[in-house]
């Protein structure tokens, strides 16, 4: 009698727990996109980041990162088309992780534009693009930039792999940024060459293409660029340029012309075309 209660005790325990197993699979079946933050040294505040885990995400395993900018904008909602990409299996499993940018109007800055208006710049516009302020009253932006690329580089990115225990390398990880987000990118390619081994960037505005230093002994990131056929004519020559000095250095460079002009909707038919190739799932 006590062997069969045993056995009918040992059988309700399995049975409960695969009921609680069962409760959690579904969830981990399904891919997860939220927000988080952390707090930046380099920026002195809070900093929130939109992020994609895909289905069936397993911390025991690695999956490339796609480090993004414009977090807070539906250039980085990407749910949806990864959710397609992945769970058809066209692509492999990955995660995005898109940094908010800063909306907040940094007062003291003004510009004028084309048709005469005064307009302020929002931090965005500091921390995206090198600006170099030099005015005293925007002595607050002077560092904006460096202190920017700092939380990026040295916060966002290891935050990020530490908690989900991500082992990468610089081949592992991949960056996104269209407009000055694009420009960010550029730049972060001149200057941290050996960080992330790709970089997708669309119709870059900023990056400072020209003007920054190439090292002719550096191996530079692979770079997949992208510009309109109807945006200004300057994003055709800083193009043409650093496609010059990637040849120059025999690095990989893919840069295409699409039909439009500057707006997401062209981007986001760029970004589904160059991530369908680079993140191709073998057959």
């Amino acid at each position: 009698m006590k062997v069969v209660k045993l056995i009918c005790l040992v059988g309700f325990v399995s049975l409960s727990m695969m009921a609680c197993k069962s409760k959690i699979e579904p969830n981990n079946l399904e891919s997860r996109s939220f927000t988080d933050s952390i707090y930046s040294n380099s920026l002195s505040e809070y900093r929130k980041h939109r992020i994609y885990l895909p289905p069936k995400f397993n911390k025991d395993l690695n999956y490339p990162i796609i480090y993004a900018t414009d977090g807070n904008s539906p250039i980085t909602d990407k749910k949806e088309i990864l959710d397609s990409l992945i769970n058809g299996e066209l692509i492999k499993p990955l995660i995005f992780v898109a940094s908010f940018q800063n909306s907040k109007i940094a007062d003291s800055t003004s510009t004028i534009t084309g048709d005469g208006k005064k307009v302020y710049l929002s931090y965005r516009n500091f921390e995206y693009v090198d600006r170099k302020p030099e005015r005293v009253e925007d002595s607050l932006l002077v560092d904006r930039f460096e202190n920017h690329k700092s939380y990026f580089v040295d916060e966002l990115i290891t935050s990020i792999e530490k908690q989900y225990t991500q082992n990468l390398n610089k081949n592992d990880r991949y960056f996104y940024g269209v407009s000055n987000g694009s420009g960010f990118g550029v730049s972060l390619l001149n200057s941290n060459p050996s960080l992330i081994g790709t970089y997708i960037c669309f119709s870059t505005f900023g990056g400072d293409i020209q003007s920054n230093f190439w090292h002719s002994d550096t191996k530079y990131p692979n770079l997949y660029l992208r510009y309109g056929s109807e945006e200004p004519f300057f994003l055709k020559d800083d193009a043409q340029y650093i496609q010059e000095k990637y040849a120059e250095f025999q690095a990989f460079i893919e840069i295409k012309t699409f039909e439009g002009g500057h707006h997401n909707k062209f981007w986001e038919i760029e970004f589904t075309n160059v991530i369908s190739d680079i993140f191709k799932r073998e057959k």
